[in-house]
């Protein structure tokens, strides 16, 4: 299995391949062999223990970095450069291939530790791959530090008593090594800190060198180890500056320095005692690369969760609707592009000021219930009167939600707001323009039944006089029966006309009242209909304002004959109640009623009939409202008084 496919779409973000062709497979094994090499021989420069076992061995680093990039079969190269390093060194083959074996097995392990740990994503989630490289770093070099101790031993290269101060040496070593090495390699893209600061990037190696050089080369005119600890504010410069890339760099420039020093014999790490030293420096090492490093990436991931904050805050402002975040105090700590847009604050001149006193809100009700009912449900939907800054009063739809910090405690509430102000205008202008279009449909139904009623009425009577008339004159016979018959349809035809007329409007609504039109409709529509209306009126239900009236009785009409042609109901119900302040009216069926979904989601509205009668009842203020279910359907409307 290649690496890359231990962690799952991770190649596209650090280019672990697939199989590479034969020749380029071959390349990259003598070139991963020859890499190894060379590495090596600088790590075996400054040995201290032994010939083979180095205090910091960034072959290691190089083993696990390319097996994290190339996948497994790039072992065979770290398998042949840790052979050769050290056959050509003066080890026996079998000597030389036991330690190549740990170190490759090392290798693999410590690569497959890093990526799975980190599931492949080093820099996404930065703390959790330092911490995955650092767990690499301290298991992988176990299995390397075991074969290899043991093959020198077995080998009879070094002496058994010497086994364990030997394997601490060789673990410390390559972890180091891989702490160090494998960033270098495996985050070699991710420079851009360095490249955007360059110049400062060289001034800070620049003083690290010099710090690092005066510590171990008695600069301080002192000898001790604490000194050892000045270069860590240059290596805290490093980690914040530039990151995982620049504190791997500085890490390794300050290991490199300390390394070769101590092998020298300088520094406060020389105590005489080889292996003391060696474990004083690895210490020293290990506490620059983890702690810059960590320190890095705690950077680094603070700074893209800023970066990530900073682009939510810049898709808000990229809303054309206005949003604003106010405290439980009312003050504003956030405003939006798009509120700068909408009320002509900038966002500077509005943070941190009280939102009422800046845009003279005018509430449904009151902002206390506002809150309480954010609080508790989460959210709140209305509409607002805002004042903007040049003096225009605007609507907008508001739209609340609660914001709560990480502890859950409500902290305030996030408002989004929609101008609605063109739209209600719109809203006015057509409900003014409907009321005309009522009105004159009003007017033209009581001008056609006068019509009816005086000139085709009177014609019809003319008529029927005249056949009347004739009918004396004329002998027993066929002709005496047609003229008979004519003035039967004429009699017919003007009753016929007559409710024709009183439907389109009848008089006794302008002449006694509504209580003995709406008698005289519900009695004609039971005969007509089939259908059983019970009505309840007031026992004296005093004259209305003649448009409440009107209203009232053409609601009556639309809805029962709504019942006659949808409902199948037996039964209809008409019910009008009288208060000092309003009157209500409510016609009920026992039908099949509306389907659910039509009034979810507010269908009913396409219907001419049901938005005929809304849209009469909202003429005058008053509030309409349709109810339906299994049991029937409910038309009710509450109209007001006092303000007519």
């Amino acid at each position: 299995m290649m690496a890359g496919e231990l962690v799952p779409n991770s190649e596209a973000q650090y280019g672990a391949p697939g199989r590479a062709s034969a020749p380029l497979y071959v390349a990259r094994v003598f070139l991963i062999a020859v890499a190894y090499l060379i590495v090596g021989k600088i790590g075996l420069a400054v040995p201290f223990t032994s010939g083979n076992v180095s205090p910091i061995w960034p072959a290691a680093g190089l083993g696990v970095g390319v097996v994290v990039l190339w996948g497994q079969p790039a072992g065979v190269g770290v398998l042949l450069g840790a052979f050769l390093i050290n056959f050509l060194n003066g080890m026996p083959w079998p000597v030389a291939l036991g330690i190549a074996l740990g170190n490759t097995g090392s290798a693999l392990l410590g690569a497959l530790l890093w990526r799975s740990a980190s599931q492949g994503k080093f820099l996404q989630t930065p703390v959790r791959g330092v911490l995955a490289l650092f767990f690499a770093a301290a298991v992988g070099p176990l299995l390397s530090a075991t074969v290899g101790a043991s093959s020198l031993y077995f080998g009879h290269i070094a002496a058994w008593h010497g086994f364990r101060s030997a394997w601490q040496v060789w673990w410390a070593g390559d972890a180091v090594g891989i702490l160090l090495g494998a960033p270098c390699l495996v985050l070699r893209g991710h420079l851009k800190h360095i490249r955007n600061r360059a110049l400062e990037y060289i001034s800070l190696l620049l003083a690290l060198v010099v710090a690092v050089s005066l510590i171990f080369h008695g600069g301080f005119g002192i000898h001790d180890d604490v000194l050892a600890f000045v270069a860590f504010p240059f290596l805290i410069w490093a980690a914040i500056r530039f990151r995982i890339m620049g504190a791997v760099c500085a890490s390794l420039l300050v290991g490199g320095i300390a390394t070769w020093s101590t092998a020298r014999g300088q520094g406060p790490f020389v105590e005489g005692n080889p292996v003391h030293d060696v474990v004083l420096l690895q210490v020293f090492v290990v506490l620059v690369a983890a702690t810059t490093i960590l320190l890095a990436a705690v950077t680094e991931e603070r700074e893209q969760i800023r970066e990530r904050l900073a682009d939510h805050a810049q898709l808000l402002d990229l809303a054309s609707d206005a949003i604003l975040v106010r405290g439980l105090d009312d003050t504003i700590s956030y405003w939006n592009h798009g509120a700068e847009r909408l009320y002509g604050w900038t966002r500077n001149e509005v943070l941190h000021k009280p939102v009422q006193e800046l845009l003279g809100t005018q509430y449904p009700q009151s902002i206390a219930e506002i809150k309480a009912t954010v609080l508790s449900n989460q959210d709140w939907n209305g509409e607002l009167t805002h004042t903007t800054r040049d003096g225009r009063h605007i609507s907008v739809a508001s739209r609340w939600s609660l914001w709560s910090g990480q502890d859950g405690k409500p902290k305030g509430f996030l408002q989004l707001n929609s101008d609605i102000t063109a739209q209600r205008r719109t809203e006015q202008q057509l409900r003014e323009l409907t009321g005309r279009l009522l009105k004159a449909q009003d007017d033209e139904r009581r001008r056609i039944a006068r019509e009816l009623h005086d000139s085709a009425g009177q014609l019809l009577a003319a008529l029927s006089m005249n056949l009347a008339s004739l009918q004396p004159f004329l002998p027993p016979g066929q002709a005496a029966d047609i003229c008979q018959e004519s003035e039967g349809l004429v009699q017919q035809l003007m009753r016929e006309l007559r409710t024709l007329s009183h439907l389109l409007h009848p008089p006794l609504l302008d002449e006694v009242g509504l209580a003995s039109a709406v008698q005289w409709f519900v009695e004609g529509f039971g005969e007509r209909s089939h259908i059983q209306v019970a009505l309840d009126l007031p026992e004296e239900l005093e004259r209305l304002p003649a448009e409440i009236e009107t209203a009232i009785f053409r609601l009556i009409q639309e809805a029962l004959t709504n019942i006659h042609r949808h409902s199948e109901s037996p039964t209809a119900t008409v019910r009008i109640v009288r208060s000092p302040e309003t009157v209500r009216v409510e016609i009920a069926d026992a039908g099949k009623g509306f389907a659910p979904e039509l009034l979810s989601t507010n269908r009913l509205k396409a219907g001419v009939g049901i938005q005929g009668m809304r849209e009469r009842i909202r003429q005058l203020g008053g509030q309409f409202e349709v109810t339906s279910g299994n049991a029937g359907t409910l038309i009710a409307a509450s109209l007001p008084l006092s303000t007519q």
